[in-house]
């Protein structure tokens, strides 16, 4: 897999990014806004190190970090404030989703390889 071609990896950049500025730009209350940012600079972090050092385990911890903020409004108190749970639910299922596609597709190519070499015998 192209590693410069990881489109699922720059759209978790672009949803970290925003989750970094969500606070500011939706006046997310505190317990929504610390949520939004931590799980935005760990979701910038992983994505960018699986841009340029692909390794399916950043992507499992995405898929984790996007399922812990689609479930964070319950969690930490935040459900009744619209803005901060439907941000947190968005996102999360973006990110959830962008890292289960990119898991998926890392997961076929060693199923393909593994295929290709038990059958070859």
């Amino acid at each position: 897999m192209d590693t410069l071609n990881r489109w699922q990896d720059r759209l978790e950049i672009f949803a970290g990014l925003w989750l970094c500025i969500a606070p500011w730009a939706l006046a997310l209350p505190a317990a929504a806004a610390w949520c939004s940012m931590v799980v935005g600079v760990a979701v910038i972090v992983l994505a960018s190190q699986d841009l340029f050092l692909p390794n399916h385990m950043d992507d499992w911890a995405n898929v984790l970090l996007g399922v812990g903020l689609m479930i964070s409004p319950w969690v930490w108190g935040y459900s009744g404030h619209d803005n901060a749970m439907l941000n947190a639910l968005f996102m999360g299922l973006l990110v959830t989703l962008t890292s289960g596609w990119a898991l998926e597709r890392v997961l076929y190519d060693k199923f393909k390889v593994w295929r290709a070499h038990h059958h070859a015998h």
